[in-house]
């Protein structure tokens, strides 16, 4: 990896938080096109965020924000954690994704997480990206991401792919560009399968075998997270493999709001297009917010 000049603390924190909001805005630009002249087309003015209706929030802002509301507030409820996504859903939902909308149906109805589903998603990914901001306390940290996880996903890789996400944005959040060896060491720590632990531990070793990535909405929250932590890992230059990601197509704004948050952490977003920030939504100015908020703590 290229290392650049250290980026201030306040600007990496502003850029995890914002980072995802256009990475999800980018992401959705061409989520739904897999066609080369359909994306040409709606990349004809460059790539250029989609942002949500007025009054809306995509998925995983909501999901991620219901969290962020919950540390904020000085402690985290699951119940009430789990009120909030649900209210979203009813009221919005805004590119929830069909495993996403089957466990908050389930939330609402039965006040308790779903036990077992065949749909996959990576909402959970994005649901707990927050967490990474309580990194004072390691073992609350993860706690918090496991539990929060596996309010919106019963499959435990599920889970350690959250933790795995989490662990990297608060070592991104401090300062830290090297990540891996703190990721291995949570899903060592937690028993990880040995063939699920592999593909965590070859995202490292080789800077040209990138995973695919992730097509569409039902993408397991381990594909999305392999992905995600490879190109963080190895890509120095944040804005360009956002500006890869949408021309490919087809990647969700779930998975593409993972990937902002950790190269906004890495590398804030001082240096990305200014039209990104001024064309994702009102989500980066309440984001951008946040963050000095949270610096004056």
């Amino acid at each position: 990896m290229v290392h650049s000049e250290p980026v201030p603390a306040v600007a990496r924190r502003e850029g995890f938080l914002a980072g995802a909001v256009i990475g999800a805005a980018l992401a959705a630009r061409t989520s739904d096109a897999s066609d080369p002249g359909v994306i040409r087309e709606a990349l004809a003015a460059g790539a250029r965020p989609l942002p949500p209706p007025p009054g809306r929030r995509r998925a995983p802002t909501a999901l991620a924000d219901g969290l962020l509301e919950e540390l904020l507030g000085g402690g985290v409820d699951l119940h009430r954690l789990a009120g909030r996504w649900t209210t979203w859903g009813t009221e919005d939902g805004l590119d929830a994704d069909p495993a996403l909308l089957e466990a908050l149906a389930h939330l609402r109805e039965f006040d308790a997480p779903i036990g077992g589903t065949a749909l996959r998603g990576p909402s959970a990914l994005a649901a707990v990206l927050p967490a990474a901001l309580a990194s004072a306390s390691p073992r609350s940290m993860l706690s918090g991401a496991f539990h929060t996880a596996r309010l919106l996903d019963p499959d435990p890789q599920s889970a350690l792919a959250a933790a795995a996400v989490v662990v990297a944005a608060s070592r991104l959040l401090e300062g830290h560009r090297d990540f891996m060896a703190d990721v291995l060491g949570v899903l060592r720590a937690n028993d990880a399968d040995p063939a699920f632990f592999d593909r965590f531990q070859e995202i490292p070793r080789d800077p040209r075998q990138m995973p695919s990535a992730p097509a569409g909405a039902s993408v397991p929250a381990a594909e999305v997270a392999i992905w995600a932590l490879w190109l963080t890992h190895h890509r120095p230059r944040s804005a360009e493999v956002l500006t890869t990601m949408v021309g490919r197509g087809r990647v969700s704004p779930t998975a593409g709001a993972v990937l902002g948050a950790l190269l906004g952490a890495r590398d804030g977003i001082a240096t990305w297009p200014r039209v990104w920030c001024d064309e994702a939504g009102e989500g980066v100015a309440l984001r951008r917010a946040v963050a000095r908020t949270l610096s004056e703590r």
